[in-house]
């Protein structure tokens, strides 16, 4: 799988679509940095984390389904970050609306989404996720939480990379009944 790593970067997402514009990607390239300084959540909302700590990482895809589909994606990935979640044992792991997963009550993962649609051709997306790792200490972030915060292991960042992005693989092929059923199974207000 091709890929670009980054000690610095303003946002992943930014540099993606800018990247995309000047180049032929395959579906799942990503890229992802150690550090972001202008990370980006839903909203205009700031995306906070330590350096080399946490995945900061932006997937490119270029959908084959319909763009009135288009909130299977955030379905896709939601569960893609939750089969990696649970293969790593954390626990308590569901999925909040719109664009967050949750551990133990928690926010432990955030998805921003950017999709280009030129009339009915769905050109790109690029898939945003910040996944809280490493860190333990969030400063006035109170409902934030990381995986080892809830385990007390370190974990190998890469490792869990290689694992998400198998998982998007796996589920860009499921249909969408199956992707809808296992998504509604994980969500908040249906546990």
């Amino acid at each position: 799988m091709h890929y670009i790593k980054f000690d610095t970067i303003t946002s992943t997402n930014d540099f993606l679509k800018y990247y995309a514009e000047t180049q032929e990607l395959n579906n799942f390239f990503y890229v992802y940095s150690e550090f972001q300084s202008n990370g980006q959540g839903q909203r205009s909302n700031v995306w906070q984390s330590e350096c080399c700590k946490n995945i900061l990482i932006s997937i490119f895809l270029k959908p084959n389904i319909e763009p009135a589909q288009q909130t299977i994606l955030n379905k896709m990935v939601s569960l893609s970050i939750v089969k990696v979640l649970q293969k790593f044992n954390i626990p308590g792991v569901s999925i909040k609306l719109p664009n967050d997963i949750m551990a133990d009550g928690q926010k432990i993962a955030g998805i921003l989404i950017e999709n280009k649609i030129s009339g009915n051709k769905w050109v790109q997306s690029i898939i945003g996720i910040g996944l809280n790792v490493n860190q333990t200490n969030f400063v006035n972030l109170p409902m934030a939480v990381s995986m080892k915060s809830l385990t007390g292991q370190t974990y190998d960042r890469e490792q869990i990379i290689k694992h998400l992005i198998e998982q998007l693989q796996f589920h860009y092929k499921q249909q969408p009944e199956i992707l809808q059923k296992e998504f509604n199974k994980l969500l908040i207000h249906n546990n």
